[in-house]
């Protein structure tokens, strides 16, 4: 029977909405720009596809079983954050499945029980919600200020209660850019004071535009459990490929690989052969942060005379979030979903809504389309003439 506390229309992640919408706008000939998904547009580096290619037509290695990653992609990420980031992280704390999402569904059922709450950011991804609402306990949330892209430091202190048991943080943040520094991580490291695991999302890790952000992994006396996720969907590019991995404390290998058992078997080899080539690369990865570090410029410049819409400088990530709510008000425009689909009604440019991220008054635009400055331009000029 399906769980009845739950209202699935009420948490329809609405960019797939939107993203639906501009695949039948294109099938009906009409030429649709997709700021929609955090999924780049550009071609995988051609070693990356030669490893996956090479795997898949060696029977050996494209059958190969290991529900908590293959031991070669353990071993190689285990390398890059040594030379990297000059820490020790032992292979076997790495566990790899089909990209993150399903990491914090598993992560959340592991650590959760009847009674329990989550302590989330806001706005957040919809990700970490969904997987709260899944385990039916109650989410808390602490601000991160749309104007400064600063840690509420108050709203953390009041919302982090004896019955918190999951601390989410995500740094850069989707869908603001916002960049958590290491004085804010050691203050939310003190207030938890060990009585909550802290799941840090680092997916977009290696997009900080204009300084280095700070790694939880990095920090020295900290006192909480920290988990890292991270993944090659976005600075490597391999959105659809899903592989990602999660760092995890030795008392949480054994757990986290048992659920994989079962319930995954195992992640798809041949990506994961693509994986390791991948961290050999990481001059896309350069380029890839500096192209959208120019969008994100552009955006800014271009949306700086448009009345009643403000473009939140971000500070890395994938994604920009226009604040709208004074345009929304001065049109009558109910919703953020409304305004996404009159934009792509108009202009043929998809975006997503902000109330997916806690943010109803917002649209999110991705830099990952290649004609993502057209697609500025397009809005610019509708936005200023709307009537």
């Amino acid at each position: 029977m399906m769980k009845e506390n739950i209202d699935y229309n009420q948490n329809k992640f609405l960019m797939f909405v939107l993203d639906k919408m501009a695949y039948e706008y294109e099938q009906n000939g009409k030429d649709v720009i997709r700021m929609t998904l955090g999924k780049s547009e550009l071609p995988l580096h051609e070693n990356i596809t030669n490893a996956m290619v090479d795997a898949l037509m060696d029977f050996k290695k494209s059958t190969l079983v290991f529900p908590p990653g293959l031991p070669q992609l353990q071993v190689k990420l285990s390398e890059f954050y040594r030379e990297n980031n000059k820490l020790d992280i032992k292979p076997s704390n790495i566990i790899i499945s089909t990209g993150t999402s399903t990491i914090f569904r598993n992560l959340f059922y592991l650590l959760l029980n009847e009674g329990d709450e989550v302590l989330l950011p806001i706005p957040y991804y919809s990700l970490y919600k969904f997987s709260a609402i899944l385990c039916g306990v109650k989410i808390r949330y602490y601000k991160i200020d749309t104007d400064t892209l600063k840690l509420d430091r108050e709203s953390f202190k009041q919302n982090f209660t004896s019955k918190t048991k999951i601390v989410v943080i995500n740094t850069p943040g989707n869908p603001l850019g916002n960049i958590l520094s290491k004085d804010d991580l050691l203050f939310m490291d003190s207030v938890v004071d060990g009585q909550a695991t802290i799941i840090n999302d680092e997916i977009y890790s290696n997009m900080c535009f204009d300084e280095p952000g700070t790694s939880v992994l990095e920090l020295d006396g900290i006192k909480s459990q920290f988990i890292t996720t991270n993944s090659f969907s976005k600075g490597y590019r391999m959105y659809s490929r899903r592989v990602g991995y999660c760092i995890v404390p030795d008392e949480l290998v054994t757990p986290l690989t048992v659920i994989q058992h079962h319930t995954l078997l195992t992640t798809d080899p041949v990506v994961q052969f693509g994986a390791i080539a991948a961290l050999d690369h990481q001059d896309e990865v350069t380029y890839l942060r500096n192209l959208y570090k120019s969008r994100r410029d552009y955006t800014v410049e271009k949306f700086s005379d448009v009345k009643d819409v403000k473009a939140i400088h971000s500070k890395g990530g994938f994604y920009l979030t226009l604040e709208c709510s004074q345009f929304m008000k001065k049109h009558n425009i109910k919703t953020s979903l409304d305004l996404a689909v009159k934009i792509m009604e108009k202009t043929n440019v998809a975006t997503v809504p902000g109330s997916d991220f806690g943010l109803p008054e917002t649209i999110r635009l991705s830099y990952t389309c290649t004609k993502y400055n057209e697609g500025i331009n397009r809005m610019v000029d509708f936005l200023k003439q709307y009537k």
